[in-house]
């Protein structure tokens, strides 16, 4: 059913742009990761909607994002898998956001901290699936820290200004990216073992 929908889109594409049969496949992949984008900000919009968090998960989303996409980390085996760990996690992150914005202590604080060096010093983790080029991991490594030091500086700003949602949302893309990259090295670490012992 999908590759038939591809293939159409790719025929229209074709005679619309003047397209070479050779360039086939790089089209196909970009329209596939293209719609998986599309369906999981969607899901992730209906679950804001579900649970009338839609400012939390549209801000949630603008901040993490451009970090996910540089910082790498874990990646599920399948679409699917992705699709439904991504679904639940975006629940988690919502309703930790919620309990944090009633319940906010020094811990928030320590773990934000603890989050960003995390991430300064790994990122970015490349995946077996992915693997990173010297080049790509020097210029993703300076994106990310770019990304992490404005997103800390409208952290801070938000606390002054009392925009305590718009600080909170931060702090948690920051420390789910965290998680993220922490097991993305630990299934390295795994697969590399594996593979040494076979």
């Amino acid at each position: 059913m999908t590759e038939r929908l591809m293939d159409g889109i790719w025929k229209q594409m074709k005679l619309s742009k003047g397209l070479e049969d050779s360039d086939k496949d790089i089209y196909i992949f970009g329209l596939y990761q293209g719609a998986i984008l599309l369906l999981n900000i969607c899901t992730s919009l209906l679950i804001g909607v579900i649970l009338n968090m839609v400012f939390e998960i549209i801000l949630y989303l603008i901040f993490f994002i451009p970090l996910r996409i540089f910082a790498g980390g874990y990646h599920a085996k399948t679409q699917l898998r992705c699709y439904i760990m991504s679904s639940a996690t975006t629940v988690l992150i919502l309703l930790g956001i919620r309990f944090l914005q009633r319940y906010s202590s020094i811990w928030e604080l320590i773990c934000f901290v603890v989050a960003f060096c995390v991430i300064w010093i790994f990122v970015p983790v490349a995946d077996a699936n992915k693997p990173l080029l010297d080049k790509e991991k020097i210029s993703y490594k300076k994106k990310v820290r770019k990304i992490l030091v404005i997103l800390t500086a409208i952290a801070g700003i938000a606390y002054i200004l009392k925009e305590f949602v718009v600080m909170t949302v931060i702090e948690m893309s920051v420390c789910f990216l965290s998680i993220i990259l922490i097991m993305g090295l630990y299934k390295n670490k795994k697969l590399m073992k594996n593979s040494e012992q076979g």
